[in-house]
């Protein structure tokens, strides 16, 4: 959502360079709930300060956010768990279903900011404007930006759909800490700049909901990956020397990992042991393709002979 910048892009590689997809995505997390507490203590002082209600609306989100961060790191814990005797395909889709739960929350809020926005331009007033509350939100705006881009580089190296989830939640409270700050500074001059971006705000959160809803209902049907990168799977097996054809390939995702499962066709006059170095050979190149992957290889012939 944000365009990449080269800069905060080598410091991140600097930073995260080959730590595992666990890593990246609990960091993730965990940052958001540290820097959403601190937007909750200053956010507070500077309501009792300035008693501005826009103020108030403001701290009440962080509160929300830093509540799903919560929620959302304790999440990743349980996903990041080994398989076990009553999960044997691991837990991978608690990602889908918490980021169904984090869009709901996001949706909410998008409605909350909608009505808000409809009752300042039934009954518009000038928002307080203070430099203590202009203080506040410079530093929210400042702190959730770097927080966002941290989240999206890590959303993209990880495809997390919970580090998306946290992302948009986080994204809608820059964009409503922007427009209180705008507000503040322009109120006197137009009334219905708070109107006006406020609008703004609730259709870019409703519709990247939307996107996240999409993507998670993807994967917890289990809907094949992309026909772009079932091709690219199909031209690595079928580079490999002893590869007939591919009878079967399936694939899906589940959260961060990826699932490969192919049967593929070799010559019937093959010894099993060769046909299985063959698979070897199949699946340590599919895994190449990918950081989080599981990759499940059969041989099938007309007739496969026994060693």
């Amino acid at each position: 959502m944000f365009t990449q910048i080269k800069t905060l892009d080598h410091i991140l590689d600097v930073y995260l360079k080959n730590k595992p997809h666990s890593f990246l995505v609990k960091f993730s997390v965990g940052t958001s709930v540290v820097i959403s507490i601190f937007l909750v203590l200053i956010k507070l002082i500077a309501w009792f300060i300035t008693d501005s209600i826009s103020m108030q609306a403001s701290m009440n989100d962080s509160i929300l956010d830093a509540l799903v961060s919560f929620m959302a790191y304790h999440a990743l814990k349980f996903s990041c768990t080994a398989y076990d005797e009553d999960h044997n395909y691991g837990h991978e889709k608690v990602e889908g279903l918490v980021a169904l739960l984090q869009c709901g929350l996001v949706i909410y809020s998008g409605f909350v900011i909608f009505k808000e926005s409809y009752e300042v331009f039934l009954n518009p007033h000038p928002v307080s404007n203070t430099a203590m509350g202009i203080a506040v939100m410079i530093i929210s705006c400042i702190l959730v930006f770097q927080l966002v881009y941290v989240q999206q580089y890590v959303a993209r190296k990880t495809e997390s759909m919970i580090v998306q989830g946290d992302s948009l939640h986080y994204l809608s409270d820059l964009f409503m800490n922007a427009c209180i700050l705008i507000s503040l500074i322009l109120s006197k001059y137009f009334i219905y700049v708070d109107v006006i971006c406020g609008l703004g705000v609730g259709s870019y959160v409703l519709y990247g909901a939307f996107l996240i809803i999409k993507t998670a209902l993807k994967d917890l049907m289990d809907e094949s990956l992309p026909i772009e990168t079932q091709k690219n799977v199909r031209e690595k097996i079928e580079s490999i020397s002893g590869v007939k054809s591919i009878r079967l390939l399936r694939t899906r995702s589940a959260g961060m990992k990826k699932y490969v499962e192919s049967k593929i066709e070799v010559d019937e006059k093959l010894s099993l042991v060769a046909a299985n170095m063959i698979c070897e050979q199949v699946e340590q190149r599919v895994k190449g393709m990918f950081d989080n992957v599981d990759v499940v290889i059969k041989p099938v012939t007309g007739s496969v002979k026994s060693v």
